[in-house]
């Protein structure tokens, strides 16, 4: 037994002194895997019920978001309008959109971005799961990514006001995915492609097919051809690497390709196809030069924030920014009505820059010759026209502020300060006649002396420098003597003429500091104030403030602005600043300058006018202000640093400004009847001799009904120095 027995139960020191505690360890018990199975559970579970409550937060966010798309409305400008319906412009934001519906597209527009864009559209329920796989091996195979986002998603993602936002996260994409399902249940699928095709950015600066279209091809796209058509479709993917004005080999290519995938899809024929590869691209797309040429004659091409009439433009922008927010009018998509007429417009602009085109050419000449072209600027010029018929009193017709607009924007006709000298006159013989005076009163053109404020003496002079003794105002008015209406203005007070001068429609200020030097037109004015001015004479001393904006409308049609319309739609009466009777003699004294004196170049209209020429010291400023029955119109010529345009007749409002007025008025009148000024009550007519004012000729002349012109033989008394005869040679040139 011995040494191989087991050890006496006694000897305890001996069992401890063999123990080895690395080798005898206790083994521990086995236990079941429960707890770690409970352990993934609980995980599990927390995960589930966190994803369950992100889902269910995602959902009513969609629900919120589905809510924002029912109230979605597009950011798109503010047209502007003429009156006769053609476009002018558009104010527009950095996104450049124009809304048309779904059902004025071309079908095969709409199967074109279809095809290229999710092919599947009409099948699926807002996500595709097979084109996000496709997307993704895509990813790994090239190291490229490639959309796998259906139409739905694009709309949701695209749509800033709905928040889903466009970041490269999955939280994102999959809000995107959620919500898109939603929008599907809400939306139709013609409702989705519609939002899609009017939102889409497609290049430079157009959102949407329909500017897109404008901005490519030059129309509508309604009017898209099946290339064309291909062609939008193909700029989605990378819009301004592609677009055809500056990558028209990208362009064509991508066109192709998106011929191939409608073919493919059975969206379109062989025949269709093969039809659509053949058309000519380059023929289709409109160059800058060609958007030019058509906007030159007057058939339009829609460019965001390039306008038409673009000094008209400017200054309906200045109003709807004073009337309305700065978003509503660059996002909401306003309708501005104007009262331009395009025909008149485009008269207007082509028969003044050619005047000032020849102008400049002759100056340029003369310089020439004499070494002095570095002197050489180009002329100014502004011209405005404002309608008389009833009920279109006062509104502006044609407007052309200057040369060009990209150069200057600077409004000659709305802002610049100008002296519009003997046109002032008119309303120094208006109140005259309102005075008691007669076209046959008696006025002695000679030497005038004045001290003025600082004791220095004023001697102001005719245009001719000479004096030719007593006169009737008729024929002073004729030949814009500056004496006679000197002292016409000495007689009635010069604060009566300024006041009369602003009641007519003068905005400028005048204050009485500027004395009899009124008579003479040294304070400033502006073009189309003096327009408005002049259109009192027309309309029977009634004033009608110019109006450019009759009405404004939101995209649905509702009126958000009417001008001064009463309870019953009709326009408010003006206002009556001058006795009918007396704009009515002033008329005809007027026809008289048109016919006989400084006017006399508006010999080549052939209907009733009348108007007055004005040309201020050295030929600083150039005028001729008139009227018909139809129109008043007012036209400007000058430097922009008032230096004088030339000495002698050659540079007067006679020679210069009236003819541009005549070939404008003559085309303004086309088709038009001949009408006559009409004559109120009160008004008696005798036959007088036009030079002395005294019975007996055979001129018509008209008279207030108490104030009837001097007998013949008064004749020797008024004019002791002529033994009964005057020069008849009258000044066309003043």
């Amino acid at each position: 037994m011995g040494l191989c027995g087991p050890y006496p139960p006694h000897d305890r020191l001996s069992v401890m002194a063999r123990f080895d505690p690395a080798q005898d360890i206790p083994t521990p018990r086995r236990r079941g895997c429960g707890g770690v199975f409970f352990c993934v559970m609980l995980v599990v579970g927390a995960g589930w019920g966190a994803a369950l409550g992100v889902f269910v937060w995602v959902l009513e966010d969609a629900k919120t978001t589905i809510a924002a798309l029912e109230d979605f409305r597009p950011k798109i400008g503010t047209k502007v309008y003429s009156a006769d319906g053609e476009l002018l412009g558009e104010f527009s934001n950095e996104e450049k959109r124009q809304l048309v519906r779904l059902s004025e597209m071309p079908l095969y527009l709409q199967k074109a971005f279809v095809a290229t864009e999710d092919d599947k559209f009409f099948d699926h329920r807002g996500v595709r799961p097979d084109a996000i796989i496709n997307a993704l091996v895509y990813t790994i195979q090239h190291g490229r990514t490639r959309g796998g986002s259906t139409i739905t998603q694009q709309v949701v993602r695209n749509v800033e006001s709905l928040g889903v936002g466009q970041e490269r996260k999955l939280q994102r994409k999959i809000r995107e995915a959620i919500v898109a399902l939603q929008v599907e249940r809400e939306f139709t699928k013609d409702e989705i492609l519609e939002l899609y095709l009017n939102q889409i950015f497609l290049g430079i600066s157009a959102w949407g097919v329909e500017s897109a279209s404008w901005q490519y091809f030059g129309k509508s796209c309604t009017d898209l051809t099946l290339g064309e058509a291909a062609t939008l479709a193909g700029l989605t993917r990378a819009p301004n690497a592609q677009e055809p004005i500056h990558h028209f080999d990208n362009a064509l290519a991508r066109r192709n390709v998106v011929l191939g995938q409608m073919l493919e899809n059975g969206f379109i024929s062989r025949k269709e196809y093969d039809g659509a590869v053949a058309e000519d691209l380059a023929a289709s797309i409109i160059t800058p030069e060609e958007r030019a040429a058509r906007r030159a004659s007057g058939k339009g091409v829609w460019t965001p924030n390039q306008f038409q009439a673009p000094y008209f433009v400017e200054e309906v922008r200045a109003f709807m920014l004073d009337r309305f927010p700065k978003e509503e009018v660059f996002e909401d998509g306003l309708e501005v009505h104007t009262t331009l007429d395009m025909r008149l417009q485009r008269a207007a602009e082509e028969v003044l820059l050619s005047a000032l085109d020849e102008f400049d050419a002759k100056k340029l000449k003369y310089l020439q010759a004499r070494d002095r072209e570095k002197e050489f600027t180009p002329v100014s010029g502004a011209l405005v026209c404002i309608d008389n018929r009833e009920p279109y009193q006062g509104w502006v017709r044609a407007l052309v502020g200057g040369r060009d607009f990209q150069k200057d924007k600077f409004n000659k006709a709305t802002q610049a300060l100008r002296q519009p000298g003997s046109s002032v006159k008119p309303f120094v013989w208006a109140l005259a006649i309102n005075s008691g005076m007669t076209a046959s009163t008696v006025v002695i053109d000679e030497p005038f002396e004045q001290l003025d404020g600082a004791g220095n003496v004023w001697r102001p002079k005719n245009f001719t420098g000479d004096f030719r003794g007593p006169m009737p105002i008729r024929l002073a008015l004729e030949k814009s003597v500056n004496i006679v209406s000197i002292k016409l203005a000495q007689q009635l007070g010069a604060p009566r003429v300024i006041s009369l001068y602003r009641n007519c429609g003068i905005t400028t200020p005048i204050d009485n500091t500027v004395g009899l030097t009124i008579a003479l037109g040294t304070p400033v004015v502006r073009v189309i104030d003096q327009c408005v001015a002049y259109s009192v004479f027309a309309n029977g001393g009634a004033r009608y403030d110019y109006l450019m904006v009759p009405e404004v409308r939101d995209r649905d049609g509702l009126v958000r602005y009417r001008h001064e319309k009463d309870d019953t739609g009709a326009r408010s009466g003006p206002e009556q600043v001058m006795d009918p009777r007396v704009a009515f003699i002033m008329t005809h004294l007027m026809e008289g300058v048109a016919r006989f004196g400084s006017g006399a170049r508006s010999r080549a209209l052939d209907r009733p006018r009348a108007g007055k020429t004005g040309t201020t010291n050295e030929s600083r400023n150039v005028w001729f202000c008139g009227f018909t029955p139809d129109y008043t119109c007012v036209v400007w010529l000058g430097y922009d640093d008032n230096r004088p345009l030339g000495k002698g007749v050659n540079y007067t409002g006679g020679r210069l400004a009236c003819p541009i007025w005549t070939q404008f008025m003559i085309r303004a009148h086309e088709g038009l009847p001949k009408r006559h000024f009409v004559e109120p009550d009160g008004i008696v007519w005798y036959n007088i001799d036009r030079e002395t004012g005294v019975q007996g000729g055979n001129y018509p002349e008209a008279y207030l009904a108490e104030g009837p012109p001097p007998p013949t033989e008064w004749y020797g008394d008024l004019y002791p120095d002529t033994d009964g005869e005057l020069d008849a040679n009258l000044l066309e040139d003043l």
